[in-house]
């Protein structure tokens, strides 16, 4: 118990992010007076007692009212008020919504409305809109319209779909052949645009910054604020803004020079998303992501002596690390995507491994086809290769038999039985800590 201990006191970020995680999810089960009724009886118990324990209790009913509060009422009138980008609405007090406008992407819109929720469907019924105002963001979302028509210009065809698709979130147009073929491989994740495309645009424009002679701190500024014009550019996605405030705690932390606790920054990165955003807990992106970046820093952590002892430095840069991150993440979103899917990928490890690193190179590719145009003739041949191939290895293991496995959606079963191996594992692993070695004199 004592290692536990020292873990939670070198973690109190991580303690916190859970806490309000927890918060957040009771408050949606419980009404508002008995959440007032026992936020007030744990204040008490606090002031009296004052433990650890009804302070964590305190802070997970403030969640839990907190998101109560910012949660909008079924079949009730609602005032909405934000920027509009492709049938959503990115609202500061409730969040992203779904609604249909006849407005232009990017501007600020206001109005009356009435929220429905009924299954699946949870959408905003518009009864008026009181103002619409153009804002510099409309520039912004034009300026990807522009990088979506050089693509489709260079390109063309299924590859310029595929490209669209990865880089810039414009999955509509993409072939249903081509979806079902990255489902299948278990990399349907790189068609939505989320944390592992602003790591790499983040990574490219970095790499970039370097050669033109940019100085790390500038670079790293520099690259911190096109991931935040990427988030923009994709039409302010909220997994690419979770992925652009993960990406500036640790930006903060590089150009400071400060050994920050990985764990920590990640969890004080997800506690400030939940104070913006708290009904990103339900979101199926957002618990995918921190739950792989959450995995493959656990699995670092376990492995990080046994990495030491591998004697040569490119076969641990180039293929041991890439490799131990991608099975990392895929065993830590493994339950969630045979949850929330239906299915689990046999072959998604030795997909990921080959497709990730194709993906990097066509957003690298992507991005020098638009920083260097008069190079497009040249870097539109290597783009259009990478989709090339990248369609042709998910052709071939599409076609591999049992390479897929199809289960119930939604059935709890499927996280206890994930969930009972792990919790297993820990407690070995405590009891093993617990066994003491009795000392024997043995007489000369």
């Amino acid at each position: 118990m004592e290692g536990i201990r020292r873990f939670v006191r070198k973690q109190p970020a991580l303690i916190t992010f859970f806490t309000l995680i927890i918060g957040l999810l009771v408050g949606k089960y419980l009404s508002f007076p008995i959440l007032l009724i026992l936020f007030a009886s744990s204040l008490v118990i606090y002031l009296i007692k004052r433990k650890d324990i009804p302070l964590l209790i305190i802070l997970a009913l403030s969640a839990s009212i907190y998101q109560s509060i910012r949660i909008p009422r079924k079949w009730q009138p609602l005032f909405f008020s934000g920027i509009y980008s492709e049938n959503r609405l990115i609202d500061p007090v409730y969040g992203e919504l779904q609604i249909s406008l006849p407005v232009p992407p990017g501007n600020f819109v206001y109005g009356d409305a009435e929220y429905i929720e009924f299954g699946s469907i949870k959408k905003l019924i518009v009864k008026r809109i009181r103002g619409s105002h153009p804002t510099i963001i409309n520039k912004i979302f034009f300026l990807g319209t522009i990088l979506d028509k050089k693509i489709e210009e260079t390109i063309g065809g299924d590859i310029h779909k595929m490209c669209s698709a990865i880089l810039l979130g414009k999955r509509r147009e993409l072939p249903s052949y081509m979806y079902k073929r990255f489902q299948y491989c278990g990399a349907a994740h790189l068609l939505a645009v989320s944390g592992l495309h602003t790591g790499i645009v983040f990574f490219v424009v970095l790499i970039f910054s370097r050669v033109i002679q940019l100085r790390r701190k500038h670079a790293l500024i520099f690259s911190g604020i096109m991931v935040f014009l990427y988030a923009f550019l994709t039409g302010l996605r909220l997994p690419v803004i979770r992925a652009s405030i993960m990406l500036w705690f640790f930006t903060v932390g590089e150009i400071k020079e400060r050994n920050i606790d990985s764990l920590n920054t990640l969890s004080a990165s997800g506690i400030l998303i939940l104070i913006l955003m708290p009904r990103s807990i339900y979101s199926i992106s957002f618990q995918l992501s921190f739950l792989a970046v959450f995995s493959i820093l656990i699995m670092l952590k376990i492995l990080k002596n046994y990495l030491s002892h591998i004697p040569t430095n490119w076969v641990k840069k180039w293929i041991v690390l890439p490799s131990l991150v991608t099975l990392s993440a895929q065993i830590g979103t493994l339950p969630l995507i045979a949850f929330y899917f239906g299915y689990i990928p046999l072959l998604g490890l030795i997909a990921n491994i080959i497709l990730i690193p194709l993906v990097g190179a066509l957003i690298a590719g992507v991005f020098l086809l638009w920083v260097t145009p008069f190079f497009s003739g040249i870097t539109g041949s290597f783009v259009w290769g990478i989709g090339y191939l990248m369609n042709k290895i998910m052709i071939l293991l599409e076609e591999i038999p049992f390479s897929v496995i199809t289960i119930p959606e939604k059935n709890p079963g499927i996280l206890f039985l994930y969930l009972f191996p792990v919790f297993l594992l820990f407690g070995m692993g405590l009891l093993r800590k617990k066994r003491t070695v009795i000392p024997i004199a043995v007489p000369p």
